[in-house]
């Protein structure tokens, strides 16, 4: 039985007339870009008036981030495997936690890009590597206090439970209480003051747990200076510092801490009359508030007269922190900021209250 070709319609024959064949037997088209004989147009319709309109280029290059690509084509990635893994994993189909899981893989996390997690993956902890002799190894102190009531029904007594911590101990193991990851190094006290004005009181409260801390946390103190020979769980010797990595406390204990008034920021140099302002001030380092408490010229034994020349700084009055000599030490890094206030309460207690009052409960649906 033969095979039959239908010859009817020419119009394929006539196609084939304007094609040419390479070597491999492909067709190359060279008749232009005219459309099929069998195809109809709208005359005059989409006219091209002007050739001078903006491109997906144009509009490319004038991304903020244009500069930095003409050196870097890639940018933000730093190379462009980096580029292609993220476009990778931007066009796959993995969940969210399944991409999470995959950052975390350490070979991605060599050669890929730099997973900030624990404390040790900071800056901060490499730059104070590098200022120790070589081989130290650095041992980050954690310290968390609350004001806490130690009896109820024998006389109400209060006190600051200190707490010790390592910041070298995963997170996820440290912040668990069956962990026991903290031990209680002291109870710091708050005694009764017999001064009549209830701000010397405050500020002789705050002196006090200063001095108390200071002393307390000597051995540390030395420790980060010089170094101390300290053995592992498995009995390797190590030359360990121990610098203080973080302080886990409430909002007016961080302002304590850090030696500022309670309605000024323990973070920067902003004070509750600038928190609406809307750029970054600068941080309260170390350095700042030391440099402030020395141009002060007013014996700090004269309570009054110090606490209204601490006002001038929006400080409370503390002229010996207790983190002046502890070597790397800055409030800056060491206050962290307080989750329960700073982010749930400034949501339930202050955002939605304003959407609320803006919208209306019947809008607001939340």
């Amino acid at each position: 039985m033969g095979q039959s070709l239908n010859v009817a319609d020419d119009s394929e024959f006539n196609a084939m007339d304007t094609m040419d064949t390479n070597l491999d037997g492909e067709f190359l088209d060279t008749a232009g870009d005219l459309p099929p004989s069998n195809e109809e147009w709208y005359e005059d319709a989409a006219k091209c008036y002007s050739q001078d309109g903006l491109t997906f280029l144009d509009l490319f290059d004038t991304n903020e981030h244009a500069e930095y690509r003409k050196e870097n084509l890639f940018y933000p990635c730093t190379l462009r495997e980096e580029w292609e893994v993220a476009d990778f994993l931007l066009h796959s189909a993995l969940s969210m936690a399944a991409i999470n899981k995959f950052l975390q893989l350490s070979m991605t996390a060599a050669w890929l890009l730099c997973v900030y997690s624990e404390w040790l993956t900071g800056d901060a902890v490499w730059s104070i590597q590098d200022q120790l002799p070589q081989g130290a190894t650095v041992l980050g102190t954690v310290l968390s206090s609350d004001k806490t009531n130690i009896t109820m029904m024998t006389g109400a007594r209060v006190a600051h439970p200190l707490l010790l911590g390592l910041a070298n101990i995963r997170m996820r193991t440290r912040m668990k209480l069956s962990s026991k990851a903290f031990m209680l190094m002291a109870l710091l006290p708050i005694p009764q003051y017999l001064h009549p004005n209830q701000r010397m009181q405050g500020m002789l409260e705050d002196c006090l747990i200063h001095k108390c801390l200071s002393i307390i946390l000597q051995p540390l103190m030395k420790a980060t200076k010089l170094g101390i020979m300290m053995s592992d769980p498995v009995g390797n010797i190590h030359h360990c510092f121990a610098p203080l990595a973080a302080y886990i406390v409430d909002t007016p204990e961080a302002c304590m801490l850090a030696c500022v008034h309670g309605k000024t920021s323990p973070f920067t140099l902003a004070s509750y009359l600038q928190f609406r302002d809307n750029f970054c001030h600068p941080a309260c380092t170390h350095e700042i508030t030391l440099e402030q408490l020395t141009s002060i010229n007013v014996d700090p034994n004269d309570l009054e007269g110090f606490f209204a020349a601490c006002a001038e700084f929006w400080l409370n009055g503390v002229f010996v922190p207790f983190w002046k000599g502890w070597l790397f030490s800055d409030p800056a890094i060491f206050l962290t900021p307080e989750a329960l206030h700073h982010w749930h309460k400034q949501f339930y207690n202050h955002d939605v209250l304003w959407c609320l009052a803006v919208l209306g409960v019947l809008e607001f649906d939340f």
